[in-house]
């Protein structure tokens, strides 16, 4: 029988835990919940850029003691609403970041020797957009409900609205056997729009009949 050496088998451990290394890691940002005028504390790198970014909204401004980022605060990766900060801080500092929706977060920023993060600051309250609510308050209720639904149903988003991260749903008051779960939301001016999945766990059919009256649409839900 032949006898793999030792030298060729060193070898060839040696190439697998190499290709093994090499192999690309996809790294997600980081999800950090926040609310109107809170405080987060958070780790940010001092030898690699940061980006900051509120989802489903803009960074207008980063307002920080002089000094504290060596790019002068100017906001970079614009194209996803983000900032691109860089800092050689050493010490922990705080900073304030506001947006176009009128969200202010104060942030404490603890410099690291680390890779660049992405950050996501991810806001409790919808934003709201003022080409939605012009276009929502333009035009009588019944008929927005409408225009919204057809849109939704010809896979469009409506005037002026903007996808987000889905926040908590409204209260439903639903039969134990129904299992509701929020896939998608856009955010208008006054409204929220959710793509919900809707699951039957229970053994009966389930029968969905929807009606319309003056300013309401009404989908009955039986067993309750």
């Amino acid at each position: 029988m032949r006898k793999n050496s030792p030298k060729w088998l060193a070898a060839a451990l040696a190439c697998w835990c190499a290709a093994v290394l090499a192999e690309p890691v996809a790294l997600h940002a980081v999800n950090i919940p926040v609310s109107p005028d809170s405080q987060v504390r958070v780790a940010l790198s001092n030898t690699n850029p940061n980006l900051l970014v509120v989802p489903g909204d803009r960074i207008i401004a980063v307002d920080s003691a002089q000094g504290m980022f060596i790019n002068d605060n100017r906001a970079m990766g614009q194209l996803n609403g983000g900032v691109q900060l860089m800092t050689a801080q050493t010490a922990p500092f705080t900073f304030y970041v506001r947006t176009e929706g009128g969200l202010t977060v104060s942030v404490v920023g603890v410099p690291q020797k680390r890779d660049g993060r992405v950050l996501h600051f991810i806001s409790d309250r919808p934003v709201h957009h003022e080409a939605a609510r012009r276009w929502e308050t333009s035009q009588p209720y019944v008929r927005l409900l409408t225009d919204i639904q057809k849109a939704v149903l010809a896979g469009k988003v409506p005037e002026g609205f903007a996808e987000a991260p889905v926040a908590a749903l409204p209260p439903f008051s639903l039969p134990a056997w129904l299992r509701v779960e929020p896939l998608t939301m856009w955010n208008g001016g006054e409204l929220r729009l959710y793509r919900l999945h809707v699951r039957n766990a229970g053994s009966a059919v389930l029968n969905v009949s929807v009606t319309f009256k003056p300013s309401v649409q009404r989908a009955p839900v039986p067993g309750k």
